[in-house]
């Protein structure tokens, strides 16, 4: 009988965090297998990178001297280094309140739209992810860095053995029931998988999420011919609203817009929901506004419904997925732990609020240079540094809880959305300062979760929002905009709030990540 291989670490899930994890630690000398249910190229929900997400990725390509992985972190470097490799360029983000049934419109004052510089120039700009094609590249680096790959593969079965501190596993074919069950040993088992299923069950690892705050649901697929939103241009935007993280902002939700270079637009609707949660299971379980209708027809209905979105679909064509739209009836969820003895997951896996403020990157890569660092450190410093990440992901993941929630709650005031999200804005600007100033030490935690003074901030005019049970009146919006711009105005260079600006926020710093994009 054949000797079942053994590794240092095994890796569920194949996508930019599972890949990624791999190359660090086969470029280090560790022995990876990385297993995954699908094969690449696959289609995932497109994501677009922020200011945070190029700082992680800079300081990971240049920690574990991964140089091909460099010139991933600006839009100018990556298109030099590699155009076949799809992404799209992101100015920064842009939002633009749509009302049913009227044209979009907006005022000199710029009262329905808002744009948020994240970098001074095209080239240095963040990317939209073709995950797609961003994901299948990674995978093929940690395989040219010798990994090895199990593609059409499941974790069937995971026994861990506290004496030897060694799992035994048994994977089997998604493709083939009848081929044999492979067996493998490995001292650590990494999930990576999307909704963090894989190794739950094994490591006794439920949900834990009825505390999340944010609670929507997104209906999505990639489009080719999404029209411009050339109504929107205005001579004094600081880039092009296009160029962006586009979101297109409802009374109870948004639609987001994220372009990539190729002609292909990840457009998805992200709505509130109503019902509780116990309804919202699996698709086909919803009993609010989905009453009777596809995720496809209330998506086309929510679109129609709005003229300004309805013409920049007018041409649209799905492309992806093909036979009907993505659809997730529940996006925010928490797991009970992110570590146990000799199993780690990445924050992928561990939990996830909503795309509204585009952290999904920057939180996975901040997930992967951690538990890179422990699995690469001493038994004892490693043991430490996991269980310091398990304490830290949870306080991250309600952080952005908070953060998410309190944009929807301010909802339909967009004055107030806009105030809200530039909560966001701040804790954003105030680590990017510190990972300039240091990116692999973060005292204030990622995001600035542990910042006391934000945080009171924060909580502060989320209870303001949530006593509003009637919604907020117009003066009620006023007092809640002007309570932000003066809570905030000790940090706030960017000028977020001052009305002087007219919501056009340009931002002129040039990036402290560029030496190691540009491997000077």
């Amino acid at each position: 009988m054949p000797v079942a291989p053994c590794y240092d670490v095994v890796i569920i899930g194949s996508g930019f965090s599972g890949s990624l994890l791999g190359w660090i630690l086969s470029s280090q000398g560790r022995s990876v297998l990385i297993i995954d249910r699908q094969q690449h190229p696959r289609f995932a929900i497109g994501e677009s990178s922020t200011p945070t997400a190029d700082f992680l990725l800079a300081h990971i390509a240049d920690r574990w001297n991964l140089r091909a992985l460099a010139p991933l972190a600006c839009w100018g470097t990556w298109k030099q280094r590699y155009p076949e490799v799809v992404c799209g360029r992101k100015r920064g983000f842009s939002y633009y309140r749509h009302f049913p049934n009227q044209p979009w419109f907006d005022d000199a004052r710029h009262s329905n739209s808002l744009l948020v510089a994240a970098s001074m120039t095209d080239y240095w700009s963040d990317t939209h992810w073709l995950r797609s094609s961003v994901d299948q590249f990674l995978c093929a680096q940690a395989v040219r860095s010798h990994c090895d790959l199990r593609e059409h593969c499941t974790l069937h079965q995971a026994v861990y053995a506290t004496e030897s501190q060694r799992w035994t596993l048994t994977l089997t074919s998604t493709v083939d029931a009848n081929a044999p069950g492979e067996r493998v040993h490995c001292q650590w088992l990494v999930d990576a998988s999307g909704a963090g299923n894989a190794l739950a069950g094994f490591v006794a690892n439920p949900a834990d999420d009825d505390w999340m705050q944010t609670r929507t649901r997104a209906v999505f697929g990639h489009f080719t011919d999404v029209a411009p939103f050339n109504a929107a241009a205005s001579p004094d935007d600081p880039f092009c609203g296009d160029d962006a993280a586009q979101h297109h902002v409802l009374d109870h939700g948004w639609c987001w817009m994220l372009r990539m270079d190729n002609g292909i637009t990840s457009v998805g609707l992200v709505e509130q929901i109503q019902a509780p949660w116990t309804m919202l299971q699996a698709p086909g379980t919803v009993r609010d506004s989905f009453t009777a209708a596809s995720p496809d027809a209330h998506f086309h209905r929510v679109v129609g419904s709005h003229p300004g979105l309805a013409q920049l679909l007018a041409q649209a064509t799905r492309v992806c997925p093909t036979d009907a739209p993505g659809f997730m009836p529940r996006l925010s969820r928490c797991r009970r732990q992110a570590t146990g003895p000799g199993w780690a997951l990445l924050p992928v896996a561990y939990g996830f609020v909503d795309p509204l403020h585009s952290s999904g990157i920057a939180h996975a890569l901040s997930g992967v240079l951690r538990i890179a660092d422990a699995l690469l450190s001493p038994d004892q410093r490693c043991l430490s540094l996991l269980q310091q990440y398990d304490q830290d992901l949870r306080l991250e993941v309600e952080w952005l809880d908070l953060l998410v929630a309190g944009c929807y709650a301010a909802l339909p005031a967009f004055d107030a959305f806009q105030a809200f999200a530039c909560l966001y804005f701040m804790a954003a600007i105030r680590f990017e300062q510190q990972l300039a100033a240091d990116p692999g030490c973060w005292p204030l935690g990622f995001l600035q979760c542990r910042d006391s003074q934000l945080g009171s901030v924060v909580r502060d005019a989320f209870r303001q929002l949530n006593a509003q049970k009637a919604g907020l009146t117009h003066t009620d919006t006023l007092r809640f905009v002007q309570f932000v711009r003066e809570s905030i105005a000790p940090w706030n260079t960017a000028g977020l709030l001052d009305p002087d600006k007219r919501n056009r926020i340009a931002h002129t710093a040039a990036p402290k990540y560029a030496r190691i994009a540009t491997g000077g």
